[in-house]
């Protein structure tokens, strides 16, 4: 029960600072554009692999957004 909770709070967190990364003003323009245009993939009924294809279709969503939420930590947000 521990390690999942301890896991959803690191999720939890990722997803916080994938935020902070995307609206910050030092965060270099060509960085908002991929994690917009990523989102906006997601979020998007077009897709390269339709969501009526089981699994697959719903597993390269999900890919890209674990994906980006991991290459957003790379970058730093300045502290307040």
């Amino acid at each position: 029960m521990q390690l999942q909770e301890n896991m959803i709070n690191r999720v939890v967190e990722m997803i916080r600072n994938t935020g902070a990364v995307f609206f910050s003003k030092e965060t270099p323009l060509y960085v908002k554009i991929i994690l917009g245009s990523g989102l906006l993939y997601v979020i998007s009924p077009y897709d390269l692999i339709p969501e009526w294809v089981p699994v697959v279709g719903i597993l390269d969503d999900v890919a890209l957004a674990a994906l980006l939420i991991t290459w957003a930590q790379r970058f730093n947000t300045p502290e307040d």
